[in-house]
C-alpha cells in the first residue's frame, strides 16, 4: 500500500495511513496532519465514507455520527460488498461489511470508512436477520451488529439459496424498493421499528470503541 506514496506534509517515505492522509513516521506530520482534517479541536467538518448508495444506510450513518462525534459530511461511495448477495452467517455478512468500509474509506478522504451489511444468521436453529456495521480507519476496523429479528419461513427458503432478502419480500409481499425503505422489519412490525433503526444500532455500536470517553479502554 505505501511502496512509492511519500508523506503529504514532508515528503519522506510514507510508512502509514491516517487521516486521510499517507503519512511518514513523524508525530509532528501527523498531528498537522490530523488538525488539518478536524477532530478534537480540528477546524475542518470530518468527512465519513458510507460503501452503499441506499439512502437507508447513508442517513443510518449521518444519525449515528451525530450521537457519537458530533457534525459530520457522509459522502457515499458505491462499493461492492465481494460477498454473495445474501450473506449467510455472521463470518461472511461482517467480511462484506468490512469489504464495503475498506473500498469506501479508500475511494474517497475521509476520518472513517464504514460498511453496513445484512445477513442471515442461524441461532438456536430459527434464522434471523442481522446487520454488521464495520468501521475502518486506515489501520484496524471496529465491530457493531443491529438488533436481530426472526425471519419468516417463506423468505428463508428462497434466501438459503442466494436470493437476496429485499428482492424476496418484494415478490411476496409486493412492496418496491423494500430494502431502500423500512425493510422487512418495518413492514412486520406496522412501522413499530424500521430498517433505518436497525442500521443505525449497528453504526452505533461500532463507534464504541472510538467513542472519546473510552479512549483508554483496550477493546
Amino acid at each position: 500500500m505505501f511502496k512509492g506514496k511519500k508523506c503529504e506534509i514532508c515528503g519522506a517515505p510514507a510508512t502509514t495511513y491516517l487521516f486521510g492522509r499517507f503519512l511518514c513516521g513523524s508525530a509532528k506530520c501527523a498531528e498537522k496532519a490530523r488538525l488539518l482534517r478536524g477532530g478534537p479541536a480540528g477546524h475542518k467538518l470530518r468527512v465519513i465514507s458510507v460503501g452503499s448508495k441506499n439512502p437507508v444506510k447513508v442517513k443510518a450513518v449521518e444519525m449515528a455520527m451525530e450521537k457519537s462525534i458530533g457534525s459530520t459530511l457522509v459522502v457515499e461511495v458505491d462499493a461492492n460488498s465481494g460477498v454473495s448477495k445474501q450473506p449467510i452467517g455472521f463470518d461472511e455478512t461482517t467480511e462484506g461489511a468490512k469489504n464495503r468500509a475498506k473500498y469506501a474509506f479508500e475511494a474517497k478522504s475521509s476520518l472513517y470508512g464504514v460498511g453496513i451489511e445484512a445477513g442471515l444468521v442461524e441461532i438456536g436453529r430459527k434464522y434471523l436477520d442481522v446487520h454488521v456495521c464495520a468501521i475502518y480507519d486506515g489501520l484496524d476496523y471496529t465491530i457493531g451488529t443491529s438488533q436481530g429479528f426472526q425471519v419468516p419461513t417463506e423468505l428463508v427458503k428462497e434466501m438459503k439459496h442466494g436470493e437476496e432478502c429485499g428482492v424476496v419480500a418484494e415478490k411476496i409481499y409486493n412492496i418496491k424498493d423494500i430494502g431502500k425503505k423500512e425493510g422487512i422489519i418495518g413492514y412486520l412490525t406496522n412501522g413499530g421499528i424500521n430498517r433505518l433503526n436497525l442500521c443505525e444500532s449497528a453504526v452505533l455500536m461500532a463507534m464504541v470503541p472510538r467513542l472519546v470517553s473510552n479512549k483508554d479502554i483496550k477493546f
